[in-house]
């Protein structure tokens, strides 16, 4: 049994109302998606993506001279199919109506509760977006298709040490490279210091007429390293109208860090759980055309970042609640985009 001194006896502490978020990051990316990319996805076992990856044929001639009007298929699709993500949100029925309630409560338990889900699902999928979804290496089937296995040549091994031969539910190799992004001229794995000329001619790698990259992503050492190479008539601080981060510019691309995004920061024991893992070859740095990406959510009520409500045990006073999200991520035209990893300085 506590004995109360007299200071507790008399006094009461002071709460201070809300709670400070020490955990979670910042990413720039899923909300630059969210904002920019967000797709309905209207329901149905899965959904297709088409493009073309041949031409037709041509040829000069003589008057006279007969054609070669064989077909030739010219586009095809890749099938998507959507992916299921759940936060349980469990509680006491006595701390939500008795003890955690009423004039003595310094602020709303349920709100705490709320705001923690929301901020763990977009925590998960904004690690997940550098992921892959895909049983290569890891088992993720489960998971969104992530940048790693669409920002692929099929051949080349990405930051996981990985090579994605499909995309979707297509080969890479049937489709010539219409599906590839470069992953050389530069080389991908930059394995060193990063320079100017190596991030110029990445970037150049992936403009194809007026099509450019307009987003750069990267981590905070990464953006530190970016600084210090690049010459200083060659950035200037700018905030995004788009989506309000600080960042750089380059070639007229914002460049922003994500603290989701793939880098050596040692992961808190918290982020594990929920998926993020240092990479311990060095940072990375995304370069995309962010015209070519989708980001499908549900138009569902509750798969599209809802929350069922609190529903009771049946033999104790535990009421648990789920805040859900349905969709994918893909990218419809991987050679405008690519990236750099194992940049160490």
């Amino acid at each position: 049994m506590a004995f109360l001194d007299p200071v507790n006896t008399i006094a009461t502490k002071r709460i201070v109302p809300g709670v400070v978020d020490n955990i979670f990051k910042n990413s720039p990316l899923l909300a630059y998606f969210k904002r920019n990319a967000l797709t309905p996805y209207q329901g149905g076992p899965s959904w297709q993506e088409n493009f073309l990856y041949n031409t037709l044929k041509v040829s000069g001639y003589a008057p006279g001279d007969s054609f070669d009007i064989s077909q030739r298929q010219i586009a095809t699709g890749g099938t998507v199919t959507p992916r299921y993500y759940n936060v349980p949100v469990p509680a006491y029925i006595e701390k939500l109506k008795i003890e955690m309630n009423g004039p003595q409560a310094v602020f709303d338990y349920v709100d705490l509760l709320m705001q923690a889900a929301a901020l763990t699902m977009s925590g998960k999928l904004a690690i997940d977006l550098y992921q892959h979804g895909q049983n290569v290496g890891t088992d993720r089937t489960l998971l969104i298709n992530g940048l790693d296995e669409a920002l692929s040549d099929g051949a080349t091994n990405g930051f996981n040490t990985q090579t994605y031969a499909n995309y979707l539910t297509l080969t890479r190799t049937d489709v010539s490279s219409a599906l590839n992004s470069p992953m050389t001229g530069p080389a991908a794995n930059v394995g060193g210091a990063i320079s100017y000329p190596t991030v110029e001619q990445a970037w150049q790698s992936v403009v194809v007429g007026g099509e450019q990259p307009d987003l750069m992503v990267t981590t905070n050492l990464g953006l530190s390293y970016l600084k210090m190479s690049f010459q200083a008539q060659q950035r200037f601080e700018t905030s995004s109208p788009d989506f309000g981060f600080r960042g750089i510019k380059f070639n007229g691309s914002d460049i922003v860090a994500d603290q989701y995004a793939p880098g050596t920061r040692a992961a808190l024991a918290n982020e594990a759980d929920i998926g993020y893992t240092a990479y311990s070859g060095g940072e990375t740095l995304w370069i995309l055309n962010t015209s070519k990406f989708r980001l499908y959510v549900s138009t569902d009520a509750l798969y599209g970042f809802g929350f069922t409500g609190f529903i009771p045990a049946q033999n104790n006073s535990t009421v648990v609640g789920h805040y859900k999200f349905c969709g994918n991520f893909t990218c419809i035209a991987p050679r405008y985009s690519r990236y750099l990893f194992g940049i160490t300085g």
